[in-house]
């Protein structure tokens, strides 16, 4: 189990009479939730508060409870399903809690609420996020933002399209959500898994901060900030200093001592390295990647062992971490997608044997966590499967 401090901290703004955010941050219990409410005093703090109080109450039964200690016990792929389904039917459930107050109550009607929030599993924080609430980790002194803004601002970027005829085209669509609880539409839970590190500090923030502080901003901040609370007082304050103009509040958690063995930092940038130069990941953002990287599986191979094609029962492909992988016609070394064939349903896969030649770490990718992956983003799946198709093609 990871040793965590944390602390959380909102306020009402210079300009707003009411704070429609909700936050929670439990170190013990290790949940971590903040949202931000829409709908105006009457409805927006009863949407936020409603998808907080929902998701921990539902994160906190005994029945999850098991399955994290299940899964930080033997932390295999189909535990890591489980859990994320069940952190996703969480923030579902409380979704529609919300659109059935709204439809029952006129004064409510068309409230919702952005929701960006994580528990940890062993040595893993498993993220739910939809909306523009924010996650960061800053790691080794970089912040990295971890979630994608769910905006149109944020998707005409992503298409290219970064000026109009009044300006940069995405900035005049800030702050328009495409993705959030209570939406009538169908409200889509992203959901990603991040390996924790002794040292790291995780950022959750609605945009009544990040507005206002660049990502480098937010890494110095809590870098230099003595401890969590004083790191949250002064997101909260240059905020507040800089406008002010909407709520703000922020969870800052410090990782004292992660809960699985430690990965050298060495071989944890070779790691990534690899994934960075994965073909599967080209044109990826960060966060796609990460979101990717969650139906993965490490598996080590130690000199003149044999991969296998298949696993749980499924056909698999790897991304060669560290190491080198042979057979016939195959040579794969670090970055390299192995058998990327056997993602695609009724392609032919060759049974010549393949092998470690040198101690080998790969990432191992079954079919079917593929497909599921790629049915529940499609914006990813375009990219995944584009590469794809150039890695086939090869």
């Amino acid at each position: 189990m990871s040793t965590l401090i944390a602390a959380g901290l909102t306020d009402v703004g210079r300009v707003r009479e009411h704070n429609e955010d909700s936050h929670y941050a439990d170190a013990e219990q290790q949940f971590f939730v903040v949202a931000d409410g829409m709908g105006g005093h009457a409805a927006g703090e009863v949407a936020s508060k409603l998808a907080v109080d929902g998701v921990v109450e539902s994160w906190a039964r005994q029945e999850v409870r098991r399955q994290i200690e299940d899964y930080a016990e033997h932390g295999d792929l189909e535990r890591r399903r489980q859990l994320l389904k069940t952190l996703r039917e969480g923030v579902l459930a409380a979704h529609e809690s919300i659109v059935a107050l709204s439809a029952s109550d006129s004064e409510k009607k068309g409230m919702g609420t952005t929701l960006t929030g994580f528990l940890v599993a062993g040595g893993e924080a498993l993220f739910a996020h939809a909306g523009d609430s924010r996650a960061y980790l800053v790691r080794d002194r970089i912040p990295v933002l971890l979630s994608e803004d769910h905006t149109v601002s944020s998707r005409l970027r992503a298409a290219g399209i970064d000026r109009g005829i009044d300006g940069p085209t995405p900035e005049r669509f800030k702050g328009l959500l495409t993705n959030a609880l209570g939406m009538p539409t169908d409200t889509r839970i992203t959901t990603f898994v991040l390996p924790l590190y002794s040292g790291d500090r995780l950022v959750l923030c609605t945009d009544g901060v990040h507005d206002y502080l660049s990502e480098v901003e937010v890494g110095q901040i809590v870098q230099k900030a003595a401890s969590p609370s004083r790191a949250a007082q002064d997101l909260v304050q240059t905020a507040l200093d800089r406008g002010g103009a909407d709520n703000a509040t922020v969870i800052v958690v410090k990782v004292m001592e992660a809960g699985t063995t430690k990965v050298p930092v060495e071989e944890r940038e070779r790691h990534e390295a690899s994934i960075a130069a994965c073909p599967l990941f080209a044109g990826l953002s960060s966060q796609q990647i990460l979101r990717a990287l969650r139906i993965t599986t490490p598996r080590f191979y130690a000199k003149g062992r044999d991969i296998p094609r298949v696993a749980l029962e499924d056909r698999v492909a790897y991304i060669v971490l560290e190491g080198e992988v042979r057979g016939s016609g195959v040579r794969a070394t670090a970055g390299h997608v192995l058998l990327p064939e056997a993602l695609i349903q009724e392609t032919v896969v060759s049974d010549a044997d393949i092998g470690a030649v040198e101690d080998t770490t790969l990432l191992m990718l079954r079919r079917n966590d593929f497909a599921e992956l790629c049915d529940d983003d499609a914006d990813l799946a375009v990219s995944l499967y584009e590469s794809l198709g150039r890695l086939l093609a090869r």
